[in-house]
């Protein structure tokens, strides 16, 4: 009976132990099939990895090469301009530029629009200068102009521009050239003429950003010249 009883369960524990092994190889066979059918996006996600480490070690090498080699700049507001420009912190070129837009107004003219033009010049002067353009240029000169059908043109010469600084407030610019006139559709003899503009600063404003205007101005026959003979005037 003790024989039949021990052969009894060492049957029971193999059946036992047959049951176990089929219950784990279904379990392994399940999570086989169960990677299989990830294992496409396993193979995604590592590649992103092998993909994100090296990017993430270039853009910290970046940050760090960015931030040693990083420069500050300071914005600082521009600095406020004067009301009034004195004559010597005004640079020659700005007189001279001005003294050119004078005289290419009241030396360089046709008959018809000379008019305009002394207009336009008498807005560069100030008093008591601009009284007497206004009186002399706009009134007997220009009429004399436009009488006598009267046409001028003044040639600059460049190399001969002087720039005088006698103090602080004002400025004269010298400018000799060629002047030739044509009254009636004649030519007059050329002249050798110095013209002398002499400048100060107001308050600027937005038309006159340096506030130059012109305080006097004159001109002289230096000499007469016809055919490339020259004649010394009486």
């Amino acid at each position: 009976m003790a024989k039949a009883a021990a052969a009894k369960s060492v049957a029971v524990g193999k059946e036992l132990l047959k049951q176990s092994s089929i219950v784990d190889a279904r379990r392994e066979s399940d999570t086989i099939r169960l990677w299989e059918s990830y294992r496409d996006q396993a193979t995604l996600w590592r590649a992103l990895a092998l993909l994100q480490i090296p990017a993430t070690c270039i853009a910290i090498i970046f940050a760090i090469v960015l931030w040693n080699t990083r420069s500050i700049v300071l914005n600082v507001p521009a600095k406020p301009l004067p009301g009034k420009y004195a004559a010597q912190d005004i640079p020659d070129t700005e007189f001279i530029n001005i003294a050119t837009d004078f005289l290419n107004l009241v030396a360089s003219y046709q008959h018809n629009v000379a008019r305009r033009q002394f207009e336009a010049a008498a807005q560069m002067l100030s008093e008591p200068l601009l009284s007497r353009f206004v009186e002399n240029g706009l009134g007997t000169e220009l009429k004399t102009i436009e009488s006598t059908n009267r046409t001028q043109v003044f040639f600059v010469d460049p190399l001969k521009t002087e720039i005088l600084r006698d103090n602080d407030r004002e400025i004269t610019i010298i400018m000799m050239g060629d002047r030739l006139k044509i009254v009636a559709g004649r030519e007059l003899p050329l002249e050798k003429t110095k013209f002398s503009i002499t400048m100060t600063t107001i308050p600027r404003n937005k038309l006159n950003p340096y506030g130059i205007v012109i305080t006097d101005y004159g001109f002289s026959k230096v000499e007469k010249r016809k055919h490339g003979r020259k004649q010394a005037n009486d």
